[in-house]
């Protein structure tokens, strides 16, 4: 289990050394609305679904439906922000979470977190070299 976090503080350290791109403060407000919307949405799609799930006799979709959410998540602050490698990493998360959702109830945890997982860090990866060719050119 340490692992994952490992490779997740890792990543995170490792992108906190890149710069941001320089934004106006219009430019940042205007994106910081943005996501704060997208999370509110998201924060409650994901709430509607651990409520509704188990009482659908579905508990075990729940994780592969809060997948689904979370890559239909990126796929506004793709255009928004933008930030074209978030349509890959919302693209994958929705994929993920469909496919788990095709698969027998007991393995749908570990075939949704595993793959959410390394589409993250991947993303991650991604955005910092990104980053490093469009903020550090």
């Amino acid at each position: 289990m340490a692992v994952p976090i490992v490779i997740s503080t890792a990543l995170i350290v490792w992108a906190s050394r890149v710069p941001s791109p320089v934004r106006t403060a219009a430019e940042a407000k205007r994106i910081g609305r943005l996501i704060g919307a997208w999370t509110a949405v998201q924060g409650v799609a994901i709430f509607a679904t651990f409520a509704l799930c188990p009482r659908f006799g579905i508990p075990d979709a729940a994780v592969p439906i809060l997948a689904i959410i979370v890559g239909l998540h990126f796929l506004p602050l793709a255009r928004g922000i933008p930030m074209p490698v978030y349509y890959a990493t919302g693209s994958a998360m929705i994929a993920a979470g469909a496919i788990a959702l095709l698969l027998p109830a007991a393995d749908r945890y570990f075939a949704t977190g595993i793959p959410c997982a390394i589409i993250l860090w991947v993303s991650c990866i991604a955005l910092v070299q990104w980053g490093r060719r469009n903020v550090l050119a």
